[in-house]
């Protein structure tokens, strides 16, 4: 299993897909453990109620060329009724720096969208969450590329912790999809 991980790692690596080692994912305190729960498939992004204002709402996408994760993110965006517009970048790491996007909250690729950013394959429940809701922060994060979320292959081990980030740090949980 970390063979098989290392490896995919390793060619995400080398595809493009991450332009430096993710960092350790933080626990907040007040999290606690996490409830074990039976792997379940990748959601259908078509399983999530858009309500036409947010819809209408343009998602800008920053990716690297060579990512075909964040192809698949944008594909799972799309098949919920998002528009969304792909901006192909070799720079991600100046982009998320002057979005204040931490280094260990990081992942493949952002979003601009409603005046915040969306860090990485966050599931479409937290964008339209955000989006309805519109709390005082700079935006949402994912990070790391966890397996079975959207845009991802894999399994979903259980919930996805999607944090809250406004000033250059990871401010509390979000939520969990």
């Amino acid at each position: 299993m970390r063979r098989t991980a290392f490896l995919l790692v390793f060619m995400l690596v080398a595809a493009g897909c991450v332009s430096r080692p993710a960092a350790v994912r933080p626990t907040p305190a007040s999290a606690g453990p996490t409830p074990s729960a039976a792997p379940t498939q990748q959601p259908p992004a078509v399983g999530v109620l858009v309500p036409a204002a947010i819809a209408a709402e343009e998602v800008k996408l920053f990716k690297s060329p060579t990512c075909g994760c964040c192809a698949g993110h944008e594909a799972y965006l799309r098949a919920a009724g998002m528009s969304v517009r792909v901006q192909s970048t070799e720079n991600l790491d100046h982009i998320k720096g002057g979005m204040g996007i931490p280094f260990d909250m990081r992942s493949c690729h952002t979003s601009l969208v409603g005046g915040y950013f969306v860090e990485g394959h966050v599931p479409l429940a937290a964008i339209v969450q955000l989006l309805t809701e519109r709390p005082d922060i700079d935006g949402i994060a994912l990070p790391g590329m966890p397996a079975g979320s959207p845009g991802m292959g894999g399994v979903l081990e259980g919930p996805l912790t999607v944090f809250a980030v406004d000033g250059g740090a990871a401010i509390g949980v979000f939520g969990e999809f």
